[in-house]
């Protein structure tokens, strides 16, 4: 999605950032996983479908993450900030500030509405605050924050370039660390009844997501992205990465089965409190052991990989077309299930119609929209 800049920027002094074809496959496959996550989670939730289908929304719940490791990865670069800090922000601002606005106003303005959503100033606004004017675009609303923070956090990264990878290591586990603690704290100190699990302890809420601080809680995925680039773990370390993710999986499903029946913040035991903890979307300490174990292993493993000019040019294409189909997708999903015989979209067979519509026809109005000046600004 927004993780690709295709032409390095022009430079003096850094060296110039070399294409690695593994970050297009990857972020090809986390935008199947995103729409993937978006077809699916519906019946997930519905407990329409079986566990297979769980297992794989489980699965599929790596995409966002990895597309913000990704991110990093390339704009963490020190080729991405030669010029400074206000070519850096210009460059990042044209990208996504125009496909923010634009986006925004078509799915609060005609998608929602079409879905049954209401709408009115005061609810816009709202929207606009905690970042959901859509259901996936708080990532560009993240994205935005970390580009606020990119030049400082590379500053800080290359102040001495041979311990670059070790200092992103360190810095994107111990910031993973402290969203999983903020975000934790909720579950950990709401108690059944009275708001309380201990004696004066009242529910506290540290960090509030939305607009502004989406990029506080994501920024290390962030770093993190480039620290696997930067000093990706030997091939044997990755292997056991791999082989970790989909234990995770399972550990995640186990979860989410475990709260489907009612169990959670404010049902009284600690069991409970830990479940939901463990379960709390891309803040869960969970799902962040399995991204970055994923993501960690497949640089590990593939980094070095090279592909021919021919092959370049077709990744790149379609690796530049995320973006589009990231902002498209979900407009599509939702104009398709008006279809009557489409229903809620929650059955096994209106999620694979749903699928294998959704995606190719997301991908050829971001190929074709590319093709048109105007038009091309927005996806």
């Amino acid at each position: 999605m927004t993780s690709s800049d295709s032409s390095p920027d022009s430079a003096q002094s850094a060296p110039a950032r070399e294409y690695l074809p593994l970050l297009d496959v990857v972020r090809i496959a986390a935008i199947l996983g995103v729409v993937m996550v978006h077809v699916v989670g519906g019946g997930v939730e519905a407990g329409t479908v079986g566990i297979g289908v769980t297992a794989l929304d489980m699965a599929a719940s790596a995409a966002v993450p990895v597309f913000l490791m990704m991110t990093g990865a390339l704009n963490l670069h020190p080729a991405a900030h030669r010029r400074g800090p206000g070519a850096f922000w210009r460059r990042r601002a044209v990208r996504v500030v125009p496909a923010l606005v634009v986006w925004s106003a078509v799915y609060m303005l005609l998608i929602d509405p079409l879905a049954g959503a209401d709408i009115s100033p005061g609810i816009a606004l709202d929207e606009i605050i905690t970042g959901k004017t859509a259901v996936h675009l708080y990532f560009l609303w993240a994205v935005l924050g970390l580009y606020a923070l990119a030049p400082v956090i590379a500053a800080f990264l290359h102040q001495h370039g041979a311990h670059e990878g070790r200092r992103a290591w360190w810095m994107g586990i111990l910031a993973c660390g402290w969203t999983a603690l903020a975000f934790a704290v909720p579950f950990l100190t709401a108690g059944p009844t009275d708001g309380g699990s201990l004696d004066g302890l009242s529910q506290h809420r540290p960090l509030e997501a939305g607009a502004l601080t989406f990029g506080l809680a994501f920024a290390g995925f962030f770093v993190i992205g480039r620290a696997a680039v930067a000093a990706p773990p030997g091939r044997r370390t990755g292997t056991w990465l791999l082989a970790l993710s989909p234990l995770c999986v399972v550990a995640l499903t186990a979860v989410y089965e475990a709260d489907r029946g009612g169990a959670g913040a404010g049902s009284g035991s600690a069991a409970d409190a830990w479940i939901a903890v463990l379960g709390s979307g891309y803040t869960s300490p969970l799902v962040m052991v399995y991204s970055i174990a994923l993501f960690a292993g497949v640089t590990a493993l593939a980094l070095r990989w090279r592909v021919g000019p021919r092959a370049q040019h077709v990744l790149r294409t379609l690796g530049d077309a995320t973006f589009g189909v990231f902002l498209a997708h979900f407009a599509i999903l939702v104009l398709l299930r008006q279809l009557p015989w489409m229903g809620d979209g929650d059955e096994l067979g209106q999620m694979a119609v749903a699928y294998v519509v959704v995606v190719p026809v997301s991908f050829a109005i971001s190929l074709l929209a590319q093709r048109i000046p105007a038009v091309r600004l927005v996806f």
